[in-house]
């Protein structure tokens, strides 16, 4: 149950800004609101009871933090909800750093990676060698990569602290068939590393445990192995994203095969699966080199220790999972993961964290549905799960076009489900639902819309009811699927309505452009219906299906991030902070490390004007390489 604050205390919190002071914004039944600070700040009364902020403040970025989203402003009762979610936390902490380091006078994060010199001006997708994007390394993960639209994870230690050389760490999953030199599990540290545009702090290469470090082996302008996995209950890949526990020391994913998909809980070691020789790196392969993974194929039956390299298994269903990543309710220790055939599954005791695990590993929750699963779209291919953190609703949608829902009993809604696609090649939806639990809205999408709305791509508001949906309409039905839309950072950092929006992908009548649409809200947040507002299609006419989006806020200036897959592989950027018809978008193009044929998801790095330490984080495919990047010539 909820800890709730005296009013006394309530009136006393204060909420910082990077605009200032302002207050939270309540529903239109509220109209007075308490000033409370951030509720990520470690002195606040409001800080989240998930995890002890006063000594240290980890972050995580990977997939399920760009698809529950958290903004400041919501009523009394959500936002005092809210505060037991650390994804929440996440979202506010990443707020305060970024009004620190304005307040001290420090870049911020994603002005140290992605302003563009000399004010705003761009092109269509620039030939290779365009100034204002470097990669900083770009390390082979053998014979794959992480898969279209899915995402590594990113772990930050300390966000109250300077980026850590040796406890920071990105995992990639890998979409290929393990084996005994073939990785499909691998972490990266040292990831503030790079020559562009400055030496990296971590090119000093600290200490790292007992390994000696042998010249020649070791690229020291790169990130290294931290640990490298060949886990092989079914020599299945990693197709989805991971997720991590909380203190970063456990990893959930799913490895999946024909027929046959696996829920593993790793508790990684690091140094496991470096290229060593008798304790010693070889000069051979060097500490960039994934060849020589460690091997898990047994498997513990209790909640692996954190730190000794080994791993549970839990099989689940009767075929393989290759579009739902794990999503974990952190406050009770569950997971839910969906399969190719449309069942949504339920586990317990994920990373052992509640005092009733005692030491049992992950096992199905049979109190969910029915012994711990439901059947959402029977023979078709779920999405990735999310849930409301408010109401305990769950959320996924499916290859047939439809969202469904369900109560955390595991109870479909009652307007469960809702056509959203035609359910035809483009009329699927492709990935996991958007909740903003403060508002209590869901988001969906999909390339060739329901009903009426065949001819266009749409987007998709609901209540968390899943009821009143308001369709948007963001570009040609029918051409290519479409991926998760981006909101503006106002949305989540504004009390000011005519300020919010999102942005969707799509293409123009005539499917020649990829194409930018934004779509505006009213003052209750509700989403516009029919043409989105304005548009942009002059990023290119490389036309491809493109990743989902991803933003970040530089300084003053907002930019979305996506990727297209097609050969060469492009990716580029866009500002949103003034969208308008007439904005020419700056797009790098070919300028990834190799020729590739497209990039996965990317996940953004941290706070810091620390040298290097402020970066994205994506794979690309083809070339089958985990690659970071950052702007030249300001650090």
């Amino acid at each position: 149950m909820a800890r709730h604050l005296p009013w006394t205390g309530r009136l006393a919190l204060l909420l910082f800004l990077p605009t200032g002071i302002l207050p939270f914004v309540y529903s239109s039944a509220q109209h007075s609101a308490f000033n409370r600070p951030l509720p990520s700040d470690p002195r606040s009364p409001a800080a989240p009871r998930t995890q002890n902020l006063i000594d240290r403040t980890p972050s995580i970025s990977d997939w399920s933090t760009r698809h529950v989203i958290y903004t400041q402003f919501g009523t009394s009762r959500a936002l005092e909800r809210a505060q037991d979610d650390p994804r929440a936390r996440f979202r506010w902490q990443e707020v305060e750093h970024r009004f620190q380091a304005n307040r001290l006078g420090a870049a911020p994060r994603s002005d140290l990676q992605f302003r563009l010199p000399g004010g705003f001006r761009g092109g269509r997708f620039p030939q290779r060698g365009a100034p204002d994007l470097h990669s900083d390394w770009s390390i082979s993960l053998g014979n794959g990569s992480t898969a279209p639209a899915q995402f590594p994870a990113k772990y930050q230690f300390n966000t109250n602290a300077a980026p850590d050389c040796t406890n920071d760490f990105a995992v990639f999953p890998v979409n290929t068939t393990p084996s005994t030199s073939q990785p499909n599990i691998v972490g990266f540290n040292m990831l503030y590393s790079g020559t562009a545009g400055g030496n990296g702090a971590c090119n000093s290469r600290p200490g790292i445990g007992t390994v000696t470090i042998v010249t020649g082996t070791d690229n020291t302008s790169s990130a290294v192995v931290y640990f490298n996995y060949s886990v092989r209950a079914i020599t299945g890949a990693v197709a989805t994203s991971p997720t991590l526990s909380l203190d970063g020391k456990k990893i959930a994913f799913v490895e999946t095969a024909a027929g046959a998909a696996h829920l593993h809980v790793l508790a990684w070691k690091a140094q496991d699966g470096l290229a060593m020789n008798g304790g010693t790196l070889g000069t051979g392969p060097n500490r960039q080199s994934v060849t020589v993974p460690k091997s898990i194929t047994t498997f513990v039956t209790s909640a692996p220790v954190a730190g000794s390299g080994t791993a549970t298994d839990l099989s689940f269903g009767s075929t393989s999972d290759t579009n739902s990543s794990p999503y974990i309710d952190y406050s009770n220790d569950t997971a839910y993961v969906g399969n190719d055939a449309g069942v949504l599954f339920r586990f317990k005791n994920v990373f052992c964290t509640l005092t009733a695990c005692g030491n049992a590993a992950p096992s199905l929750d049979t109190t969910w549905g029915s012994s711990g699963s439901v059947t959402v779209c029977s023979g078709k291919l779920a999405t990735g799960a999310t849930q409301d953190f408010f109401t305990g609703n769950v959320y996924i949608g499916c290859s047939d076009g439809k969202i469904y829902g369900f109560t955390s009993s595991g109870v479909a809604l009652a307007n469960s489900p809702v056509a959203i696609g035609n359910g035809g090649t483009q009329g699927h939806i492709a990935d996991p639902p958007i909740v903003d639990s403060l508002n209590q809205f869901v988001y969906t999408f999909s390339g060739t819309g329901a009903g009426g709305n065949s001819g266009s791509a749409v987007l998709v508001q609901l209540h968390t009811d899943l009821s009143s949906p308001r369709v948007a309409l963001v570009g040609n039905g029918g051409f290519e699927p479409t991926h998760a839309p981006a909101f503006n950072d106002a949305y989540f950092t504004s009390s000011t309505s005519t300020n919010w929006f999102v942005v969707a992908a799509g293409y123009d009548a005539t499917n020649s452009n990829l194409t930018l649409y934004q779509v505006l809200f009213d003052a209750n947040r509700n989403m516009n219906t029919g043409a989105a507002a304005a548009s942009n299609s002059k990023i290119g006419t490389r036309l491809g299906e493109y990743t989902p989006l991803t933003e970040f806020l530089n300084g003053t200036t907002d930019y979305i991030f996506f990727g297209l897959l097609i050969p060469p592989a492009n990716w580029g950027r866009e500002t949103i902070t003034t969208f308008s018809t007439t904005q020419v978008p700056s797009v790098p193009g070919t300028s990834l490390p190799n020729t590739s044929t497209g990039i996965s998801g990317i996940v953004v790095d941290n706070n810091s004007a620390n040298a290097q330490a402020s970066s994205i984080y994506f794979s690309a495919i083809g070339t089958n390489t985990a690659v970071k990047y950052t702007q030249s010539g300001l650090q």
